[in-house]
């Protein structure tokens, strides 16, 4: 292999394991967002945390995760007075993701005192869920 070659794969390899740091530690810097669910033992008091649960079932190598996280970040900017919000790392919770059948990343998970009440697999307009989120908590 040439040196070029070399080069080229070594800056490529460095810049991927950079943009997976970064990604991974802005999952862990929100406001609004309870810190990242990395074990299946703290998913239970999780979801039970608060009527209102939303959980994303998420994984740092997933693009399409990365490029809703933006917009999770908005979702729970806007209702995270009345629901939790949370995101699950699903390469630490397999007997989780199991459970609840999240096959496909992101799946967007709310649960009501504990119960799962809707139910969203791959990337969903942030519009979509912010209209279900409102008919949810106003239900009542």
């Amino acid at each position: 292999m040439s040196i070029l070659k070399k080069s080229f794969v070594f800056i490529a390899l460095n810049m991927a394991g950079i943009l997976f740091l970064q990604a991974h530690e802005s999952e862990n810097k929100s406001k609004y967002i309870h810190p990242l669910i990395v074990s299946d033992s703290v998913f239970q008091s999780a979801i039970l945390s608060q009527e209102y649960v939303m959980v994303d079932f998420w994984a740092v190598w997933c693009r399409p995760c990365q490029l809703f996280s933006p917009e999770y970040e908005q979702i729970a900017k806007r209702f995270h007075k009345q629901v939790a919000f949370y995101k699950l790392d699903t390469d630490k919770c397999p007997a989780t993701v199991k459970k609840y059948d999240a096959k496909m990343i992101p799946t967007i998970i709310i649960f009501k005192n504990g119960k799962e009440i809707k139910r969203y697999v791959g990337l969903t307009a942030k519009e979509r869920i912010i209209f279900d989120l409102e008919e949810i908590i106003h239900a009542e």
